[in-house]
Order: structure tokens, then C-alpha cells, then sequence
């Protein structure tokens, strides 16, 4: 079936991927190398309606039913990158090496390629686009798996009002409570992002 996409977004984020190297290798989306506390994942603070997210949590709110986000990423780095979202099979407006300012690319609104994984070239560029039609929170994030325990990730919390009514908010607290218990008893430390 034929979809379009928007051609303007009411959420848009332009986020340059980096790559830190202190005494850890850290990857950075914007300015910021995520980071969650697994005793407080952001489900469990939209369940308990604490919407005060710590800047590592990497939250993007994406608030209204039928708004479109779009998340455009930009690499200098000479590896590529799968970009994985979840929660939606998203739309690729534009990928292409070189920085997006210079290519200046016209975005494919019309039809455009579904995926819930598109490559960001080496030294290029990705843009992606989704509607908000599946309330959730959602995780954005490269999908080379040490890439996201070093931080390369973000989170959509889409239509935040919403989400507590389709949980189980009991499953949710014993599952997190459950967790807890066994990474205390068995000295587990957290040592990544928490994804």
C-alpha cells in the first residue's frame, strides 16, 4: 500500500553522532551519550507520572496524536551505522554521504522507503520521519549492540498521557522490584547505558 510522509514535522531533531575517547568509549547523539538508570527505567517513571527525565535519558516528548516527528542524524565519523527505532516501521526521507547541509537533499515524501532499520552512511547523513500513531517509549538507537551500551541511542516518549492505561503498572513495578533484588543479590554493577 502507498503511504506518504509529511512534509514538515511538528518534532524535528538534528543530531550529530560522536564518538568519545576518555578512559570508556563513549557515543554521543547531539550532546548527549545515553545513560539509564536501570532502577528507574523511563516506563516506570511515565507510570508513576514523573515526567522530570534526566538530560542522559536522551527523552524526546512527542506529545500529539497524528504529529509527525523527524530526526535527521549526521556522522563524520568513516564507519556506517544501522538506525533501529521501535515501536514503528519509520519513513527514510533522505540518506547520503557528505554533511546534509551540503547536500542540501530534497526529502522523498512521496512514497518513501519503510523500514524499522535504515543504514546511516559512513561520513553521511540519515534522515528519518514517523507519525505519532502508537503511544509508547521508545527507543532510538544504533543497532551495533556495544554502539548502544556506549550510549548511541535516544528515547521517543510518544503521547505520554497515554501510556500509563496500556500497562499493567503492577507487572511493570514487581518486573523493575524483581530486577533490583537479583542485580543486588548477585553484585551486578551497571557499567553501559543501561539498554
Amino acid at each position: 500500500m502507498s503511504l506518504d510522509a509529511s512534509s514538515s514535522a511538528t518534532v524535528s531533531l538534528d543530531d550529530e553522532v560522536e564518538i568519545g575517547f576518555t578512559s570508556v568509549v563513549k557515543w554521543y547523539l547531539g550532546d548527549v551519550s545515553m545513560v539509564v538508570n536501570w532502577t528507574d527505567p523511563t516506563s516506570l517513571l511515565v507510570i508513576n507520572n514523573d515526567t522530570s527525565y534526566q538530560s542522559s535519558y536522551a527523552v524526546t516528548t512527542v506529545p500529539t496524536a497524528g504529529e509527525w516527528t523527524q530526526l535527521t542524524l549526521e556522522s563524520t565519523f568513516p564507519q556506517p551505522h544501522p538506525i533501529h527505532l521501535h515501536g514503528h516501521d519509520f519513513f527514510t526521507l533522505a540518506s547520503g554521504t557528505g554533511t546534509y547541509a551540503d547536500a542540501a537533499p530534497t526529502l522523498n515524501t512521496a512514497n518513501p522507503p519503510r523500514r524499522d532499520v535504515d543504514m546511516l552512511p559512513a561520513s553521511g547523513y540519515l534522515v528519518i520521519a514517523f507519525k505519532a500513531d502508537n503511544p509508547g517509549v521508545w527507543l532510538c538507537h544504533c543497532h551495533i549492540g556495544w554502539h548502544t551500551g556506549e550510549g548511541f541511542a535516544l528515547q521517543f516518549v510518544e503521547r505520554e498521557t497515554e501510556i500509563a492505561a496500556l500497562y499493567n503498572a503492577t507487572t511493570v513495578e514487581d518486573t523493575c522490584s524483581t530486577w533490583s533484588t537479583y542485580q543486588t543479590e548477585s553484585g551486578i554493577t551497571q557499567d553501559d547505558s543501561g539498554i
